[in-house]
């Protein structure tokens, strides 16, 4: 029971952290992803002190190792079940893998491995919540898709990339389409930025601008 009790708090405080970021797999599942697998953990350990009744010509031999190969590889299909892709961007990978650790956790709980246990979820918990701040402050290359409608004319696409990466932006792919009203004519164009207060000025700028018309912006 106290190994039991040990998963859940473990698998909470992972869970509290996924829960408050508004992740896919939140408390509840990190609680029960943890608890599963210190059972099973418990029921393998259970199973190899079994006194199996000797029968003539049958040789059995139990590996308790076996049962956390198979949790491991259940919940590496649960972990697919939060990674979305959409429009080239994918999400939920971070929330896989702390249910893969959550598994590991919850192994190590049942085994008795106490110390362990702890530590690894001090770790996993620091690595969600205090890392992610961390991670904003490290330069990293973004990118956003932006449509936007002009009036058409000759190079007009050419002229719109010339003004974008004057703002310091660099327009990594262009594309456009003709309106219904042949006179307009829609630019698709993805750029790559590293400062995100770089864009807004760009996006501010772009929408007191006549000339042009934002219609939709995506981050990829």
């Amino acid at each position: 029971m106290l190994r039991l009790f040990l998963a859940v708090v473990a698998g909470g405080l992972v869970g509290l952290e996924r829960e408050f970021r508004g992740r896919q797999a939140g408390f509840r599942t990190n609680i029960l992803v943890c608890l599963g697998s210190a059972l099973v953990m418990l029921v393998s350990i259970q199973f190899a002190r079994q006194a199996w009744t000797p029968q003539h010509g049958i040789n059995i031999n139990v590996d308790p190792a076996r049962v956390a190969y198979g949790v491991m590889t259940g919940v590496g299909f649960l972990g697919a079940g939060t990674i979305l892709h959409n429009k080239g961007t994918v999400r939920g990978l971070t929330t896989a893998a702390a249910l893969w650790c959550v598994a590991s956790i919850g192994l190590a709980a049942g085994l008795g491995m106490y110390l362990i246990t702890f530590a690894a979820t001090v770790l996993v918990v620091t690595c969600l919540w205090i890392l992610d701040y961390f991670e904003d402050v490290l330069p990293k290359v973004r990118y956003r898709t932006v449509t936007i409608r002009r009036r058409w004319h000759a190079r007009v696409v050419t002229e719109t990339v010339e003004r974008v990466e004057a703002y310091g932006l660099e327009v990594v792919d262009a594309s456009f389409e003709r309106t219904d009203d042949l006179k307009y004519v829609d630019i698709n164009l993805r750029m790559a930025f590293m400062n995100r207060n770089q864009y807004y000025t760009f996006e501010h700028k772009l929408e007191a601008d006549e000339d042009f018309e934002l219609l939709a912006t995506r981050e990829l």
